[in-house]
């Protein structure tokens, strides 16, 4: 299985944010699959993830779009079958209206020619975003088939074209989205040829990477952590800390992460008279992430839903505090509920209530028995549908029927 038959195309790899993405390949690998990564832009200058070292693949990131030669691409040997699929590409994405359509299709060039020289038959992209509409101008141009994994901005926010994702889902040999909440949402925006295309896979996570260590917790520590961003809910938990703290209640607060709200967090904890409880430690790699979830007491994530649409899907972290056996609190935004399960293995509290949110941590941490049945039931939950060796397997058969149909068609 070890041919390289399957390249994932991203905005940028690796992201710390996005360790999902990085487990999934990860996990590919694992099942002895060979991948060639491209990525659209450069990386950021970030901390890595440590796993990341583990990675086989090569990550190729593309010219940028005003660096590219579309003409050379063109106008090469097989241009008399390439610039009809142009001219029929073109007539088909101009009426829906974007605004990067060219660019898109300049990259699409590019890699229907590195695609062919390394013998690829399948793209996968994670987000419905720019790096789909390359693949799906890609596939056009007769390049590899694709498929993708629709997460949350790129179906919920206010700015998503119900016709752009019904082309993109349409033309694919698959989608994946990351809960049933999505799976519902998307197939009442797309027509139902394409509904039929949407499967729910959820992230998975190495279950043993978070196994809880012998480790004393910090009595009343609570720890968040997230990119500083609206749908997170930071504010909310600034004010059910405020909440904490005017009940008498004894905690310590961890905010880890970094993100465009970063000011208005620190101030709403300085306003709050908070900062001598509350901390926070700025950006994090997954071994810090590890060493605070198996200090910490209880974890906190008041997801929410932003003024543009966007939310959290499948927050890969409520995933990680359930793996290290962490009693969790959040709210019911789309699939944070088929993570925590309420009363099961975590507790909601309702979007956007900071009282509900202090009722729930205070419950936690005054009843040492409940927040063990919580972690328990956590735990077990995680392994029944989190862990990255089982979704590894689901995600890889997908591809293996699509790279077996292209292998059978190029063959006829």
């Amino acid at each position: 299985m070890n041919d390289l038959r399957l390249a994932y195309l991203l905005k940028k790899f690796p992201r710390l944010s996005e360790t999902f993405v990085l487990n999934e390949i990860l996990g590919q690998e694992a099942l002895g699959r060979a991948i060639r990564v491209y990525a659209r832009r450069p990386r950021d200058p970030e901390p890595t993830h440590p796993q990341f070292a583990r990675l086989k693949a090569q990550i190729e990131t593309l010219p940028s779009s005003s660096e590219i030669d579309p003409w050379s691409e063109l106008f090469g040997a097989d241009a008399d079958e390439l610039l009809p699929r142009v001219r029929q590409l073109v007539s088909e994405l101009r009426p829906l209206g974007h605004a990067r359509l060219p660019n898109s299709i300049a990259e699409a060039l590019v890699l229907r020619r590195k695609t062919r020289e390394l013998g690829i038959r399948h793209v996968h992209v994670h987000f419905a975003t720019d790096s789909a509409i390359t693949a799906r101008c890609l596939h056009a141009l007769g390049g590899p088939t694709y498929s993708i994994t629709a997460h949350a901005k790129d179906i919920y926010r206010n700015t998503v074209s119900p016709r752009v994702l019904d082309d993109l889902v349409s033309n694919s040999a698959f989608v994946v989205t990351v809960c049933d909440a999505n799976v519902t949402h998307m197939r009442g925006l797309v027509s139902p040829r394409a509904a039929t295309k949407i499967r729910r896979l959820y992230n998975g996570i190495d279950l043993e990477l978070f196994r809880r260590p012998a480790v004393e917790r910090r009595p009343a520590q609570i720890l968040s952590i997230g990119r500083l961003v609206e749908k997170k809910g930071f504010d909310v938990l600034v004010d059910a800390f405020a909440e904490l703290a005017r009940r008498g209640v004894e905690f310590t607060g961890v905010l880890a992460g970094d993100g465009e709200d970063r000011e208005l967090v620190a101030r709403r904890i300085a306003e709050r008279g908070l900062a001598a409880r509350v901390r926070m430690t700025g950006p994090v790699d997954q071994n810090a992430v590890r060493a605070l979830l198996h200090e910490s007491e209880l974890f906190c994530l008041p997801c929410k839903i932003g003024a543009d649409g966007n939310r959290d899907a499948l927050p890969t972290v409520l995933l990680e505090a359930l793996a290290a056996e962490l009693p969790c609190v959040s709210t019911p935004v789309s699939g944070v509920p088929e993570i925590l399960d309420h009363g099961r293995a975590g507790l909601l509290a309702p979007e956007n209530d900071a009282i509900a949110t202090a009722d729930r941590m205070q419950a936690l941490l005054a009843d040492k028995a409940l927040a063990g049945r919580l972690a328990a039931r956590g735990l077990e939950h995680a392994r029944e549908h989190f862990d990255v060796r089982r979704t590894s397997r689901a995600l890889g058969s997908w591809f293996d029927e699509v790279t077996a149909e292209n292998a059978c068609a190029s063959s006829t």
